[in-house]
């Protein structure tokens, strides 16, 4: 028959084995984790803000893409045949994130690009943002009245149609839920 006291030290010899393995698997999982998934996570936005005849109509995203790749895509966000009190239609999907990353890369390279501002800017604004986990991973690119070139240089109007080709790769990218 076991004493007491060698029982409760028996005892306090399994708990503390059990903690510490615990603590040993914590420290192993966190650093395999942090091996397997050195990507960062990032959330996007394109949004454009109307300008003209439709600056009273709320500006809503076009595409919100979040770290997970679950996306919110509303094609008639930048309609100007919406009407201005009626929200846009959503749909849900999944934008990959290899398309994420990829486009994010571009549009860093593009973030000191002059996108110039047309003479005729009245045409509102289209803003696509990537969001990271640390301010050094977010990037904001604006271009202002998306539609105008009067004015532009021949690299300010290479540096839209980059926009609008990650744009349109980030839009072209969504595949909706079924």
């Amino acid at each position: 028959m076991m004493r007491s006291e060698d029982r409760k030290g028996r005892v306090r010899g399994v708990r503390s084995g059990v903690v510490a393995t615990i603590a040993a698997l914590t420290v192993f999982g966190g650093a395999v984790t942090a091996a397997a998934d050195d990507t960062p996570a990032l959330s996007v936005a394109l949004t454009t803000i109307p300008g003209g005849e439709q600056a009273g109509a709320t500006p809503a995203p076009t595409l919100l893409v979040y770290s997970d790749g679950h996306a919110v895509y509303s094609a008639d966000a930048a309609d100007p045949k919406r009407p201005k009190d009626a929200e846009p239609k959503q749909r849900e999907g999944k934008v990959s994130l290899d398309v994420v990353h990829s486009v994010a890369a571009d549009a860093k390279k593009l973030g000191d690009a002059d996108l110039g501002m047309p003479k005729d800017g009245n045409g509102g604004s289209t803003l696509l943002d990537f969001l990271g986990d640390t301010p050094d991973q977010d990037v904001h690119l604006v271009v202002y009245s998306p539609g105008g070139s009067d004015g532009l240089t021949d690299a300010q109007k290479d540096g839209r149609k980059r926009f609008t080709d990650l744009s349109k790769k980030l839009t072209d990218a969504f595949k909706a839920d079924k």
